[in-house]
């Protein structure tokens, strides 16, 4: 492999991103990247199967690649509310289920910066009757909890903000008939879903105004009923799902969970394909399922759309850099794929013409202001572009530019800075990532698995 990390690089998983004194400085210098690279685990999928299997009948082993923040803040959090997860260095974790007889009262629990966690594990505590104090690192406690907070009250939870730390959950939820709108966070939806699953009784989930991020809901409609979950759906008054859930009490995940590929993450190095200056340049990420549920697999269309060359087998996707002015501006509907907004603006920053995002709003709640922070990194490289109230106007250098170089804020989000580095690989100057440690947030190896594919940085 061309392009060794330089040494000056070495991960040190203790460094706590939040914290400015121990910000990493990432400088990348431009180097198309090139090669075959195995997929991390999906984060999402990790997230889902870990939960079920801390809300089991009986232990079970989750077969995970990779270890993240987010993955270690869902497994704290489990291990407060009683269950026994014992994680490997790769990923790989044995889960002893939560002991509904011996559970704790309100124990004080940490979800680091984690959305997922926080927005899964609300509901399944109040579910569970015990409660939890859940403290919240970083952006997370300004993030909304609404209108999940507002639905569990309305069925006896006593949900209390405590300002820039996190939230108190106390009560006993009950089967019953709930609704949460579908077009603010699919966390809700997957969160209630699990708290109605282990509740003793049925009840149903109504969705109401759109149904934004719907892959996500599958993927835990999935998990839920391979855990031996009866989960009915039809359709309400406006065409959107009501699900019914007989719930259980307890889940039977089986003894055996395995991680898929993650998606979101491969993104990164197919869009990088499509960026590759030299024809015939290719990169290849193996292990991620061309028939997954994972929304964010169509990465893969959008890139073809773009003009790039796209070839796909049941386990693996390759993309090739795309003849000299291939790549072309297309309309983008994000209403079901916001994480792939940044990477793809870059793309976009890269192709001839005008590229337009829609439906993007709900990226002004993730790690970061996510609408402006990819406009920040946009105008770093110098493409032309509108931020708009739920989207981005990207008019492309197309064959005839370069991105331009500088110094860019990681703005503490995992996917502000992996898409900068991609960026910068990319373009025609260096590009100074201050904050860059936010990447371990989702892909610890990242910056190494980027080496491999023959880039070159330097971190300090």
């Amino acid at each position: 492999m061309k392009g060794p990390l330089s040494r000056r690089f070495s991960i040190d998983s203790t460094r706590n991103h939040t914290h400015p004194a121990n910000a990493m400085i990432v400088t990348v210098t431009p180097r198309f990247l090139s090669g075959k690279i195995p997929a991390i685990a999906s984060k999402s999928y990790a997230h889902r199967l870990l939960i079920a299997a801390a809300l089991s009948e009986s232990p079970a082993h989750v077969s995970c690649s990779t270890r993240s923040e987010d993955i270690d803040a869902t497994c704290r959090v489990l291990r407060g509310l009683s269950a026994r997860v014992t994680q490997g260095n790769a990923g790989d974790a044995d889960v002893l289920p939560i002991d509904r007889d011996h559970l704790p009262v309100l124990p004080e629990v940490d979800c680091g910066e984690s959305g997922t966690t926080l927005r899964y594990l609300i509901p399944v505590a109040a579910a569970l009757g015990c409660g939890a104090k859940f403290i919240c690192r970083g952006r997370l406690p300004s993030r909304p909890v609404e209108p999940l907070a507002g639905e569990l009250k309305r069925h006896g939870i006593r949900l209390t903000t405590l300002p820039g730390e996190g939230f108190v959950v106390e009560g006993k939820l009950a089967p019953g008939a709930y609704s949460l709108p579908g077009n603010v966070s699919s966390q809700f939806i997957g969160g209630l879903l699990y708290a109605l699953a282990i509740l003793e009784g049925t009840s149903t989930l109504a969705i109401t105004k759109g149904f934004e991020s719907e892959p996500y809901v599958r993927m835990t409609l999935e998990v839920l009923e391979a855990a031996g979950v009866a989960i009915r759906e039809e359709k309400g008054p406006e065409g959107l799902p009501v699900w019914t859930v007989a719930g259980r009490g307890k889940l039977h995940a089986g003894p055996e969970l395995v991680v898929e590929g993650d998606w979101s993450n491969a993104a990164f190095w197919l869009a990088a394909g499509a960026l590759a200056g030299d024809e015939g340049e290719t990169i290849e990420v193996t292990g991620i399922r061309r028939d997954s549920l994972q929304g964010d697999r169509a990465v893969a269309e959008i890139l073809a759309r773009f003009g790039a060359r796209v070839i796909q087998t049941e386990s693996a996707t390759s993309v090739m850099s795309a003849l000299p002015g291939a790549l072309r501006g297309i309309e983008i509907d994000a209403a079901q794929i916001p994480d792939l907004v940044p990477i793809l603006a870059v793309v976009a920053g890269a192709a001839s013409g005008t590229t337009r995002f829609t439906n993007a709003g709900r990226l002004r709640i993730k790690e970061s202001d996510r609408l402006k922070s990819t406009s920040a990194l946009l105008s770093l490289l110098g493409v032309p572009h509108e931020e708009e109230p739920a989207g981005l106007v990207v008019h492309g250098l197309g064959s005839a530019g370069k991105f331009r170089g500088g110094e860019i804020q990681g703005f503490g989000d995992h996917r502000i800075v992996m898409a900068a580095a991609v960026a910068a690989a990319s373009g025609g100057a260096h590009v100074r990532i201050s904050g860059a440690e936010a990447f371990r947030k989702s892909y610890p190896k990242f910056l190494e698995d980027f080496a491999k594919l023959g880039g070159l940085c330097s971190a300090e």
